[in-house]
């Protein structure tokens, strides 16, 4: 599948924004209406334009096929990453939009800010549903 990296991007940041938005309102908020309507518009061009391979890839399937690597530096310092080769679109740009600003190694980011990403994602999407509930 070739991928849009410009129509990826934006729709990942206004998914981003959105899910954000939502995140300190309770369900069934009035002020969550334009936050859904971006979400649910997303989620229909997802439908009928996905953009990369794993768009329907659960997180339980994410975390069974983006291996963890460690790295041993010069200096003998040990981490534990994920490799941006590893992370399938649009899921890469997805982390990427909820992580920025953090650090991360050249090579890929912390195997523990991917595994916290996984599980914070979950709870948005259990928050999402909860506010359409509400609707």
């Amino acid at each position: 599948m070739m991928i849009d990296a410009k129509c990826l991007w934006q729709r990942e940041r206004k998914r981003r924004y959105a899910l954000w938005g939502l995140e300190r309102l309770h369900p069934g908020s009035d002020q969550a209406i334009q936050y859904l309507a971006v979400l649910d518009e997303i989620e229909r061009q997802d439908r009928d334009a996905p953009i990369g391979d794993a768009v329907t890839m659960s997180v339980e399937e994410l975390q069974e096929c983006v291996p963890e690597t460690e790295i041993v530096e010069v200096s003998g310092s040990h981490f534990v990453v994920v490799l941006d080769e590893h992370i399938p679109e649009p899921w890469k740009t997805r982390f990427e939009e909820a992580s920025t600003g953090s650090t991360r190694l050249r090579q890929g980011c912390y195997a523990r800010d991917w595994r916290r990403f996984l599980r914070l994602w979950t709870v948005e999407m259990q928050h999402l549903a909860a506010h359409r509930e509400m609707r």
